[in-house]
C-alpha cells in the first residue's frame, strides 16, 4: 500500500506561479496597507509616531509576512466544509477505486 505522501506525489502535479499572481499575496498586502494607513495618517497629522503605533505597524507587517511565507511554503491543497464555497474534502482526496 502506498503511503499518503507517495500517493499525493504520484497523483498530483505541483505547478508553480509567481508570488505576484497569488491572490493570497495581494489580499495580505492590501489588508496590511489598509491597517497601516490610518496609523500613519494619524501620525502625520500629529507629526509624531508613538511607540504604540510603531508596535502596531510591526505586528501587522510580521503577520503579513507570516501569511505570505505560509503561502509560499504550502505544499498541500486545502478544502472547506461542505457548507462553504470552495473544494470539499472529497474533491481533493484521491478516489479509492
Amino acid at each position: 500500500m502506498q503511503s499518503p505522501s507517495s500517493l499525493n506525489q504520484s497523483t498530483f502535479t505541483i505547478s508553480a506561479k509567481s508570488i505576484f499572481a497569488s491572490k493570497t499575496f495581494w489580499g495580505a498586502t492590501f489588508t496590511a496597507l489598509a491597517a497601516i494607513a490610518p496609523i500613519v495618517g494619524t501620525a502625520v497629522e500629529k507629526h509624531k509616531l508613538t511607540v504604540d503605533e510603531t508596535v502596531k505597524i510591526a505586528v501587522i507587517l510580521f503577520g503579513t509576512g507570516a501569511t505570505v511565507a505560509g503561502r509560499v511554503q504550502a505544499k498541500d491543497s486545502v478544502y472547506t466544509p461542505d457548507c462553504l464555497p470552495g473544494p470539499n474534502k472529497s474533491d481533493v482526496e484521491p478516489s479509492q477505486s
